[in-house]
């Protein structure tokens, strides 16, 4: 899993995801949202979200087979890993200082003194840890800076941490704008762009990618804070949510045959659909639109459980029984947790944004600040860590660095 990152007010995947350069506005057009995605495949770099706090125990067990050689990364220091009961995660450089340094750092609990390069991911996006040894992404071949995303190509790909082995399993024409990866790894779907369409992929096994959903032109709109791009496969594997708010699209999908299950109203007077999240048990996911939070489960279908909120970057802990969210204004962001059985709420700090459970009681953080620029805020590069439970926070220590896909991750 990922925290989730927002640029131009774009949410991507699965987390810090997020995800891209940490600017929230809604006045940008999705032709800079694209280019942001390409210059990522370009080396800059881009990552994708996680959602979802871990179902692990907090204590890291030995690994069985010793990492590969990767090169010492120099310039970063890991955070402490274990006191968020974490094992692996992944830095990616995100300094607005050095806009050109696109690095992606590996950090291990049990050797936070020795950060590593892993130059195989530098310009990829959708990162994800499919175990502890094995992280999958989407590379991007082909095209240069000022190409259009139908001259790069997506490729999935896997890096082996005990071999430092590649493997390329899928390539489609366009730029990935969005990828998901089953729990167990075997299942991957993902969205392109090409020529101004995007283009949805389902990939089983061994088999090649096939079209799961019909082709969606976009439509010459401007950005907003609302707008989503997202894949997340259901916790059983059985389903896969498809949000593309650029064309008015979140549509869940049958894994075994690709065939659509429930399909959200598009547009229109109740807005976006969006801010969606799986929970962790169950079939069932939530997500809003301007009315309010709705549920879809498996056995009843569609509900309204939070009228009126208009949350986004929901992060559950592994119980379900607590929900993280973002509530943005026009000067002042901050977070909120709520219990889903009571509605009982909690508000934190100002200026806080896109919260991520990493623990029952704990939240990693984005901090914003005012600026004259377009939505009024944007990340100032520092991650916080938050305690639900006494309030109290500290800095996570990676200022400049993006906090991305973590290990264990369920």
């Amino acid at each position: 899993m990922e925290l989730s990152r927002r640029r131009d007010g774009l949410v991507t995947g699965d987390r810090f995801a997020l995800s891209l350069a940490i600017v929230r506005n809604g006045g940008r057009r999705l032709g800079l949202a694209l280019l942001a995605v390409i210059l990522g495949g370009c080396g800059q770099t881009s990552a994708t979200t996680s959602t979802t706090a871990s179902a692990h125990p907090s204590n890291a067990a030995p690994s069985p087979t010793p990492l590969f050689a990767f090169p010492v990364a120099s310039g970063v220091t890991c955070p402490d890993l274990a006191s968020l009961g974490l094992e692996r995660a992944l830095l990616n450089a995100a300094d607005q200082n050095h806009p050109d340094r696109r690095d992606v750092v590996l950090c291990d609990a049990r050797d936070t003194a020795h950060p590593r390069s892993l130059q195989a991911l530098v310009g990829s996006s959708n990162q994800r840890f499919l175990g502890r040894d094995l992280i999958g992404y989407v590379a991007l071949k082909g095209g240069g800076p000022s190409s259009t995303p139908d001259q790069f190509t997506s490729v999935v790909t896997t890096l082996n941490l005990t071999t430092g082995q590649t493997a390329e399993l899928a390539s489609t024409p366009g730029t990935a704008l969005a990828a998901g990866w089953s729990a167990d790894g075997s299942t991957v779907a993902y969205f392109t762009d090409t020529g101004g369409v995007h283009h949805y992929w389902l990939k089983r096994g061994g088999a090649a990618p096939v079209a799961f959903s019909t082709n969606a032109p976009v439509a010459g709109r401007g950005g907003s804070r609302d707008d989503m791009l997202l894949v997340a496969f259901s916790p059983d594997g059985q389903y896969v949510l498809v949000v593309d708010t650029y064309v008015y699209r979140l549509q869940l999908f049958r894994t075994s045959d690709g065939t659509p299950v429930y399909t959200a109203p598009s547009g229109g007077a109740g807005g976006l659909r969006t801010g969606a999240v799986w929970a962790h048990s169950g079939d069932r996911f939530y997500f809003r639109n301007n009315s309010g939070v709705y549920q879809w489960d498996s056995a009843s279908g569609i509900s309204s459980v939070i009228p009126g909120l208009k949350w986004s970057t929901p992060s559950l802990t592994a119980t379900d029984q607590l929900v993280a969210y973002a509530l943005g204004t026009d000067t002042t962001p901050h977070i909120e947790t709520r219990v889903l059985s009571s509605g009982a709420t909690t508000a934190f700090a100002p200026w806080r944004d896109s919260p991520v459970f990493v623990a029952e009681t704990t939240l990693l953080v984005q901090e914003e600040t005012p600026c004259q620029c377009p939505g009024g805020y944007l990340w100032t590069g520092r991650t916080v860590v938050v305690h639900t439970d006494t309030r109290a926070e500290s800095d996570l220590g990676i200022t400049g660095w993006q906090f991305g896909a973590f290990w264990p991750n369920n």
